[in-house]
């Protein structure tokens, strides 16, 4: 496989702390690899494509490839003090379980492997709060992520931290949540019944800030940490304060649960025929009558976290990205 490599013109001299992200290019990766730079680290990434927004890529130390790739992940880890891990293969409405097993299992082993071979102090884990309970493939394949990653550490060859994140929002996010806001932007989803299930969330800045904790604190050693913004939400609550924000009144009428289950079995079926990549389903459906709430109780106590943000108050950059988005679609 090809590997790309390019760098500053000058490598770290200053004495800074080194940081190699996996799965830069992403959503939550490429908000964290600008967190770092904010605090000075000197920054490694690796992805599978180039750093297209978000940091300037003259700022970092660019790998891009597989992260199965043993050559390009001896390099990126090189003079690495601390590995924040989050590449991963996230399509949990595809039943491609070879494929979900290959990239977040043993992509993770190969990136302890590169990390071990280095001397990289600690590894930062994104997990997923799938994890706790492991019912899907996408939760039992980083359960077995965290395992071999606590194993190692509980041999006292590597640090190691977990952070199992619930949904995250921001800007650039992708998911359930992100289709629930477009399709009532459209003027297409149902009104929920009330008061739908309740679920925790998280700001991708926060998100962030933990995983810098997680980084630097001793005592996040050998941890696995649910993280959320401290609140609790519910799908009927965040469906009315969107239609709110696109200046939509909410609905008089609410949709029954076996209509809701219906269309959803419907749209699922259409989907499989249609052959159509995550297209919402009984799995929207469970997302959506299911409650999903964790607490971040343990973060905040042992490491000092303190969540900031809450959805309202990144609801007018997502919903401006999402108008941005459209109107680019349509020119």
């Amino acid at each position: 496989m090809e590997v790309v490599v390019s760098a500053p013109t000058t490598a770290n001299e200053t004495g800074k702390k080194t940081a190699l992200v996996t799965g830069a290019s992403g959503f939550i990766g490429s908000a964290l690899v600008q967190r770092l730079l904010d605090r000075q680290y000197s920054v490694h990434v690796l992805s599978r494509h180039p750093l297209e927004e978000g940091p300037d890529a003259s700022d970092c130390h660019q790998f891009t490839g597989d992260i199965r790739d043993e050559e390009i992940l001896r390099e990126a880890c090189a003079g690495v003090d601390v590995v924040f891990h989050l590449a991963a293969y996230a399509h949990v409405n595809q039943l491609d379980d070879i494929q979900m097993h290959a990239t977040n299992v043993e992509g993770t082993r190969a990136v302890l492997a590169a990390a071990l071979v280095s001397g990289v102090r600690r590894i930062v884990f994104f997990s997923s709060s799938l994890a706790d309970d492991a019912l899907t493939s996408y939760g039992r394949a980083k359960r077995d992520a965290e395992e071999l990653l606590l194993a190692a550490a509980s041999r006292g060859e590597i640090e190691v931290c977990c952070l199992r994140p619930v949904n995250v929002y921001g800007p650039a996010m992708k998911g359930n949540l992100l289709t629930l806001i477009r399709l009532i932007s459209k003027g297409v989803f149902p009104p929920l019944p009330t008061p739908g299930a309740a679920l925790s969330l998280v700001g991708h800045r926060d998100l962030c800030e933990a995983a810098l904790l997680a980084a630097e604190s001793p005592r996040a050693k050998g941890q696995i940490y649910a993280v959320t913004d401290g609140r609790t939400y519910t799908m009927k609550g965040i469906e009315v304060t969107v239609r709110r924000a696109l200046g939509k009144s909410p609905r008089r009428w609410q949709t029954p649960l076996p209509l809701l289950w219906a269309a959803a079995a419907v749209v699922e079926v259409l989907g499989k025929v249609l052959r159509l990549k995550n297209a919402p389903g009984l799995r929207s459906y469970r997302v959506l009558t299911t409650d999903n709430v964790f607490s971040c109780e343990k973060i905040q106590n042992e490491l000092g976290y303190n969540p900031a943000a809450t959805l309202t108050d990144e609801l007018p950059a997502i919903l401006q990205r999402l108008q941005n988005e459209q109107q680019k679609a349509r020119d």
